[in-house]
């Protein structure tokens, strides 16, 4: 299996923690996985989860542990960015989840009134991507056919769009289970 990342943004967690000695658990392990905790960690930030976030991206990495928290990393007090083996067989208990597959599972067929897709202009996924810098194209009124009366409103965005845009944008994949500090290689310190 290929190299996975997780980055440790300054005064985070797995930034106090120091996940070579003590591997990566998830915030509640004995909760059982299921697809809307899987959406809400990812969407929503829910770190109340069983799950652990990884990244095949060592550059997505790179930003968490530079960016990801309110203190810009710096060399006095660097960010770190793990690298986790996670070669066959996996450690006992232990899952991957690709979101992307996970969701798409459970998304209803095309021809369902209610979709996950969006009804807005194609910057609309810009907004998704970064909320911070680009949220006014969440906000940008949908377009509408010429000579419609319907209200004036943002694009629809679902719970399993934006679980979908993120999971793509972070290179994401979801480990349920424990993380074996033996799992874990390098801690780089970053600024």
């Amino acid at each position: 299996m290929p190299t996975f990342y997780r980055g440790a943004g300054v005064g985070t967690y797995w930034h106090m923690n120091n996940a070579r000695i003590n591997g990566f658990t998830p915030q509640v392990p004995g909760m059982s996985p299921s697809i809307d905790r899987l959406k809400n960690h990812i969407a929503r930030g829910t770190s109340a989860s069983p799950y652990v976030s990884l990244t095949r991206s060592y550059g997505v990495a790179l930003s968490y542990a530079i960016y990801g928290s309110r203190t810009l990393a710096s060399q006095t007090n660097p960010g770190y960015v793990y690298e986790i083996d996670l070669s066959d067989p996996l450690p006992v208990g232990l899952q991957l989840l690709d979101p992307v597959v996970e969701i798409a599972r459970s998304v209803p067929e095309p021809t369902f009134s209610i979709s996950y897709q969006h009804d807005g202009l194609p910057n609309f996924l810009l907004g998704i991507v970064n909320p911070r810098r680009m949220g006014r194209y969440l906000k940008a009124p949908y377009p509408q056919p010429p000579g419609s009366i319907g209200t004036n409103r943002p694009p629809n965005l679902t719970i399993e769009l934006e679980a979908f845009v993120r999971a793509l944008r972070d290179a994401e994949i979801l480990a349920a289970g424990n993380i074996p500090a033996a799992r874990v290689t390098n801690r780089h310190s970053v600024f």
